[in-house]
């Protein structure tokens, strides 16, 4: 008799296993496929890629580094850092930086900040921002010489960095 019993329990127990597929489908035409990036970190898709640019710096008169870099400092720090360089002393350089997320359909800014600096043939810029892990984050920078007589400015866009 106990044996009958627990073939019962059994039975009842197989049949409800089978049905819990049906009773927990969804469904058609709101299934919803879990994002390719579920197994990184990243909260959205990543960006895409720069499109090539034909700009050069032997184009220009003055400067001859200009670049932008964002890297993550430790926790939730980004790290950001700016050159710019001159082939000779310029009255002045400045740079004007932000720091820029992604959403999923585009870079919106996120912090930005400037630094500018007389007699001089270079500058270096830097800041430390906290940022919202899962982002894509990229810094943009404007680089500008003046010799006194007309400016020289060229912008450099850095490569993303998953936070």
């Amino acid at each position: 008799m106990w044996k009958m019993r627990l073939s019962s329990i059994l039975k009842v127990t197989l049949a409800a296993a089978l049905s819990i597929p049906a009773i927990l489908s969804i469904p058609a035409g709101s299934i919803v496929v879990a994002s390719p990036n579920l197994a990184s970190r990243a909260l959205t898709a990543p960006p895409p890629p720069l499109e090539p640019s034909f700009h050069s710096l032997a184009a220009l008169k003055y400067i001859y580094q200009a670049d932008g870099n964002v890297a993550p400092g430790g926790g939730l720090t980004a790290n950001v850092t700016t050159t710019t360089s001159t082939f000779k002393e310029m009255k002045s350089l400045q740079v004007e930086y932000r720091l820029e997320r992604w959403t999923g359909s585009e870079w919106v800014t996120y912090r930005t900040s400037s630094k500018k600096k007389t007699q001089t043939q270079s500058l270096y810029a830097q800041s430390s921002w906290t940022v919202i892990t899962g982002y894509y984050y990229r810094v943009v920078s404007k680089h500008t010489a003046d010799d006194g007589t007309k400016p020289e400015t060229t912008t450099d866009i850095s490569s993303n960095v998953l936070f």
